[in-house]
């Protein structure tokens, strides 16, 4: 995680100069990013090759996780299977909740479609098994999981920076659970991570998210029992 984030500011100077192909323009259905602005294959380096010192330690590792999880991990990593933004409850509190938080809730439904678009479309460009033992119903790299835990913690910390610290260290469990599961290797996952943070930040210059995201951050903080008119 640490290599995400030391990698995250050149990603976004890359994503500035990133010439699109026309192919990346005839995939889903984006709802805040516009088609071909973010080419995440672009950016990203990459998986190892099959027979590298670095797909090695990736199965290594991988192997070890399998070795070492417990019945606690296990239940964790089968819970953090479903991608939903209820996943931080218990780093936000309680009352972050569905009856509480409904644009906010389509908001984080929004920016998951358009997460898991361009993650989808980065995967099909690298064509990178799963880990052996796994259904490879679909293609390993980046992890979409943790694309997903990277931008959520991103955004749900803009809209509560008092529980910055709790939001990041869900996010880490919930992206790290794909390993423990046995789907993806940690290359998967630090790619996955590197793409949510780059897709935060190019939601939150989009003008239709800027809307939609200061209606949701003060249904959240309300919610909470926080000003709303905090930073």
């Amino acid at each position: 995680m640490r290599a995400a984030r030391v990698f995250a500011a050149t990603l976004l100077l890359a994503l500035t100069f990133a010439s699109p192909p026309a192919s990346a323009r005839d995939h889903g259905n984006l709802y805040y990013i516009d088609p071909g602005t973010l080419v995440l294959s672009q950016l990203l380096a990459p998986p190892p090759d099959e027979n590298s010192r670095m797909q090695a330690y990736d199965a290594r590792k991988v192997a070890e996780v399998l070795a070492e999880r417990t019945p606690a991990d296990m239940a964790q990593a089968a819970s953090d299977g479903h991608r939903n933004i209820f996943a931080f409850t218990s780093a936000m509190g309680l009352n972050f909740s569905a009856s509480h938080v409904p644009l906010t809730i389509a908001l984080f439904q929004h920016a998951d479609n358009d997460t898991e678009i361009l993650i989808d479309i980065a995967k099909a460009t690298f064509l990178r098994h799963r880990p052996p033992g796994v259904k490879q119903t679909h293609f390993s790299y980046p992890s979409g999981h943790a694309a997903f835990a990277a931008c959520t913690a991103i955004l749900l910390s803009k809209m509560v920076p008092e529980k910055r610290g709790a939001i990041f260290a869900r996010a880490s469990i919930f992206a790290e659970s794909r390993i423990i599961a046995g789907v993806h290797y940690p290359s998967d996952v630090e790619a996955g991570w590197m793409s949510g943070m780059v897709i935060a930040q190019v939601l939150l210059m989009q003008p239709k998210f800027q809307a939609d995201f200061v209606a949701a951050r003060a249904e959240v903080r309300s919610a909470l029992g926080l000003p709303v008119g905090s930073n």
